[in-house]
């Protein structure tokens, strides 16, 4: 039996059925390892840039006996990969100004993909305004917590959604959509990083183009939509 972490349970779990992956990042390839093994996924890409983990990939994959179905590829991102090669790819565990990079330098293979699915370390809510900015829109969302931290992950397809309001940007349109149980927190979270930093600016007393303000405002339109949940779940 594989085990995967909640995050990556997650993350499986918006993995289509009958898809080939490639899993960017992949670092032992625990998630090509367990879609296969279980079925979901017929074969699987597990790419990363570096070769220590990419090694260690290969010994999972082989302990596994999936050498015929998983390939172990050294890429930066997705250069290493062909356009129809596979159905989607898989970003786990980085920051989100990387997942955009890394999908910026590889435009006819993300144009040749029907799924995307993300979670960002940091910058989410910027994510999702690059995913609608490119001609894709988000169908699903999970929030999960692991060892004290909140994970944000998403699904997205290509073609033109419903662009969402501004402050689904920050807390998801699919989590409000669901009222996902977690969302409370990270509106929370999302409230008490704008304060941390309305407070460095108090200190520093810099604050070039009021970002003070815009801060404080963003925290009201955040305290508002936190109230607007509890009152409607």
């Amino acid at each position: 039996m594989i085990h995967l972490t909640k995050r990556l349970q997650a993350a499986a779990g918006l993995v289509p059925e009958g898809a080939c992956i490639a899993d960017i990042g992949t670092d032992h390839a625990y998630l090509p390892v367990a879609l296969c093994t279980s079925g979901r996924c017929p074969s699987a890409i597990a790419a990363d840039i570096a070769e220590g983990p990419l090694s260690a990939a290969r010994s999972h994959v082989q302990g596994a006996g999936l050498a015929s179905s998983i390939e172990c590829r050294q890429s930066d991102g997705l250069q290493h990969i062909l356009p129809g090669e596979v159905d989607g790819a898989v970003f786990c565990g980085m920051g989100g100004p990387l997942i955009e990079h890394l999908l910026e330098q590889s435009p006819d293979v993300v144009r040749s993909l029907s799924f995307l699915i993300l979670q960002p370390q940091s910058h989410a809510s910027r994510l999702r305004r690059y995913v609608y900015s490119q001609g894709w829109h988000i169908t699903a969302e999970r929030l999960v917590e692991e060892e004290g931290r909140l994970y944000e992950m998403m699904k997205a397809e290509p073609g033109c959604g419903e662009i969402p309001d501004d402050w689904l940007y920050d807390v998801g349109p699919c989590n409000w959509q669901t009222r996902n149980p977690l969302l409370p927190r990270l509106i929370r979270q999302l409230i008490e990083k704008d304060r941390m930093i309305c407070q460095g600016l108090e200190k520093s007393q810099q604050d070039q183009g009021g970002r003070q303000e815009q801060l404080r405002t963003h925290i009201q339109t955040m305290e508002a939509l936190l109230c607007r949940y509890n009152s409607v779940k």
